[in-house]
């Protein structure tokens, strides 16, 4: 072999060792908090391709666990790295075909880094891991994102449908992608989501046809759903969940740089944000309980109503796309933190689409509405992967 040869040989060894891609997705992710760090620049690919990834603490004794580091697409078309866990039950699948696969997209879990889905699993502080040993009871396989800018560099995009759909649909393809998980790209798929989650579980269906057309997915469940920004800001200002409101300002002055959010607030404003920003949720609502949105604002002007704001929350309410797949809405009739009209209005513009969607009201609470649904909702997606008719009520 000549030098030459040898020499091109051994900078391609190193280019590959220095930019893992998705096509040998070794469990090489780096140690510590440094795995939510990304290379920069980001490795070619496509999203959902795995950037790297590590073994992880299991929130059951019957899975194994994976924490993932995956290429995902921010609102304006950029790629973003996002982060999230796979879990796959040990026990073969006895089901027929190959295991099929959940993407479970979580409610609020907080601004801070430290809140994110996959650092709680570390510690088996989810406060969510009963709908995803639900699944895994089901030996189904589950993959959990963390949603843009939680947990990886970056405040948290949160409530920005756009990209917390992106982010749903591109962990199902990161999970088929880890070779560790046995998945294929034709696995059985579905999403199931509450409140924030509902929200990205909801953008996710109306997403798949654009943006992820080959993906198996047959169906969606999505509860407690914030269809709509300005309708769930009317109800929540200067109540208890005043922290949920605020911390949307967060979320779309991460996605939206342009919006210059700290245009509108005072340097109180400016403050209480910023120390939002290293909560998580219960802690948060405790601090935030009660206050209004012009308390932090310079002239006490509202900003969801200033024509750039507005555009950009409208952009990111559900109900102007027919979903790819069969949906589920599950609601609270007296849900006190989004109204059941939210879900209903989201039902009926779905209906005048021509979607099909199931419209289930339950006699509960925003938190308990969750809770005792959730039999309803694991059996619905049993259903999908065994190839049932999705009931409808359009």
């Amino acid at each position: 072999m000549s030098n030459v040869r040898r020499a091109v040989l051994g900078v391609a060894a190193a280019l590959l060792l220095a930019c893992p891609t998705s096509a040998g997705a070794a469990l090489n992710g780096p140690a510590g908090n440094a795995f939510y760090t990304p290379p920069n620049p980001l490795p070619a690919g496509s999203p959902g391709d795995v950037i790297w990834a590590r073994t992880a603490p299991s929130i059951s004794t019957s899975a194994n666990a994976y924490k993932i580091l995956y290429r995902s697409t921010g609102v304006t078309g950029n790629a973003i790295a996002v982060s999230g866990t796979v879990l796959v039950p040990t026990a073969p699948w006895t089901g027929g075909g190959t295991r099929p696969l959940t993407a479970y997209a979580s409610g609020t879990q907080g601004w801070a880094d430290s809140c994110a889905p996959s650092r709680a699993m570390d510690t088996n502080q989810f406060d969510e891991g009963f709908a995803v040993t639900n699944m895994l009871a089901k030996g189904w396989a589950v993959v959990v994102t963390d949603y843009p800018g939680l947990g990886t560099p970056g405040d948290h995009q949160y409530n920005v449908g756009i990209s917390e759909g992106h982010a749903v649909l591109d962990s199902l393809r990161a999970a088929t992608r880890l070779p560790e998980t046995g998945l294929s790209s034709t696995t059985k798929m579905a999403i199931e989501g509450y409140s924030q989650g509902g929200g990205a579980a909801g953008w996710a269906a109306q997403q798949k046809t654009s943006y992820a057309p080959s993906l198996n997915l047959l169906g969606a469940a999505l509860g407690g759903t914030p269809a709509n920004l300005q309708a769930v800001k009317n109800n929540i200002d200067g109540s208890a969940f005043f922290a949920f409101l605020a911390g949307t300002a967060i979320g779309f002055r991460a996605a939206y740089p342009s919006l210059n959010v700290n245009q509108y607030l005072t340097l109180y404003g400016q403050l209480a944000i910023s120390t939002l920003n290293n909560l998580c949720q219960l802690p948060a609502l405790a601090l935030y309980a009660f206050h209004h949105l012009t308390e932090y604002t310079i002239n006490n002007v509202d900003p969801t109503t200033q024509p750039a704001f507005a555009a950009a929350l409208n952009a990111n309410n559900l109900g102007t796309t027919k979903p790819a797949v069969p949906v589920l809405q599950y609601h609270g009739a007296i849900d006190e933190v989004i109204p059941y009209a939210v879900e209903q209005t989201l039902h009926n513009q779905w209906c005048a689409l021509g979607a099909k969607s199931q419209l289930v009201p339950w006699v509960g609470e925003h938190v308990t509405t969750q809770l005792i649904a959730q039999t309803d909702v694991v059996n619905w997606i049993a259903n999908r992967f065994a190839g049932q008719t999705a009931p409808s009520n359009c």
